[in-house]
């Protein structure tokens, strides 16, 4: 690589940085609480590859932590359950008895959560019924992957403590706020803006233990993972989309993080559900899960290119541009990466990336099919 190009990239780099940063200060002081839990793994991913790369420049950034909780390990969860399927589903089951057990004991008459009269599942959405989290996924984002998908008889889970949440946000902000002001001083013309306006949220709860449609456990388990794919993409879609002004960048690559890992994650059900016909007795998710692109016949995925959205680099494993010389463009999100990776601009793959992610997410709501009730008062 020439040095000139070299040195662009690096501009381009830190550019994007910039912008990211820059919006998700303002999304993290003005975005629903309800949606900002689903979007802690993909901050603390950010924050993470953020410190990274200024390490790796030589800007090694100092920040004292107060919480418990690592950023490293938190930023994993946006992978979107990097476990085997077998840990996954042992993951789900542990999180769903281990609000079973909390909120049937906080009844009066503990004793009555066998006849399942408590609620144990909260899922938040918006007045247009669309889901955009759920309290198992919260719990899960702050649980220590190696324990919770372990058996039952050898599985710990963490009590989530409120001071501890907030330690953890503290951290968050703080690594945030200092790149953000850090790098206040690269002049750049153009900046992502995030509307403040208020989103209109509601909530529903359930008990999980109502899934009477099999009379094994999977198929309760399956429906909470499939509900998980649904919140994170309704988040995105529902939520941040819609308070997002002049996207720089950050919004698509959050779509594809989430596309790309809820394909691989879909792709191993779909697997599983060939392979077990006898535990997926259930003609209505293996016609659902047949649906989805997993061979790519969109060309929306590429390794390079899911290597840049998870990091901050512009550059392969031997150090090659990946912005080919003449679609380099300090001026257009991402500097010409995905002009150059798909060969259109960055405003048509957004778009035909968002059409994968709406199928994905409209074909799994319609087979959920949850009775959310709008309040209408």
């Amino acid at each position: 690589m020439d040095e000139i190009l070299n040195s662009v990239l690096q501009v381009a780099e830190i550019l994007i940085i910039k912008r990211d940063f820059d919006l998700l200060k303002k999304i993290v002081t003005n975005f629903p609480s309800e949606m900002q839990l689903q979007l802690i793994p993909y901050t603390a991913l950010f924050c993470y590859e953020g410190l990274e790369y200024l390490k790796k420049v030589g800007q090694e950034v100092q920040l004292g932590q107060i919480s418990q909780y690592s950023i490293k390990d938190i930023r994993q969860k946006a992978k979107f359950f990097d476990l085997s399927l077998n840990k996954l589903f042992q993951c789900i089951e542990n999180i769903d008895r281990v609000q079973n057990e909390y909120f049937a004991n906080l009844m009066r008459f503990p004793e009555l959560g066998k006849w399942n009269i408590h609620t144990n599942l909260g899922i938040y959405y918006d007045e247009h019924k669309n889901i955009v989290g759920n309290t198992h996924y919260a719990f899960y984002i702050f649980q220590d992957d190696k324990t919770i998908c372990k058996p039952d008889d050898e599985m710990k889970a963490r009590d989530i403590i409120n001071k501890e949440i907030y330690d953890f946000a503290y951290d968050m902000g703080g690594i945030i706020g200092g790149i953000s002001s850090g790098l206040s001083s690269i002049s750049d013309f153009i900046r992502a803006d995030f509307d403040p306006s208020p989103l209109i949220m509601h909530s529903q709860d359930f008990n999980t233990n109502r899934c009477f449609a099999s009379e094994n456990n999977i198929y309760k388990i399956v429906r909470l993972f499939l509900l998980h794919i649904v919140s994170n993409i309704g988040m995105i879609l529902f939520g941040l989309k819609k308070s997002i002004v002049r996207d720089t960048g950050f919004l698509v690559r959050l779509e594809y993080i989430t596309y790309h890992y809820s394909i691989m994650r879909l792709e191993k059900l779909t697997r599983y559900c060939n392979d077990h016909k006898n535990l997926m007795q259930d003609r209505k998710i293996a016609e659902m899960l047949r649906c989805f692109d997993y061979s790519d016949e969109n060309e929306l995925r590429r390794t390079e290119f899911r290597n840049c959205v998870m990091h901050f680099s512009l550059k392969d494993k031997e150090g090659r541009s990946l912005i080919d010389k003449d679609k380099l463009n300090l001026a257009i999100p991402f500097c010409g990466l995905v002009e150059s990776q798909f060969g259109m601009t960055y405003n048509e793959y957004r778009s035909k990336l968002e059409t994968q992610l709406s199928f994905l997410y409209e074909t799994i709501r319609e087979y959920l099919d949850f009775d959310v009730a709008v309040d209408l008062k």
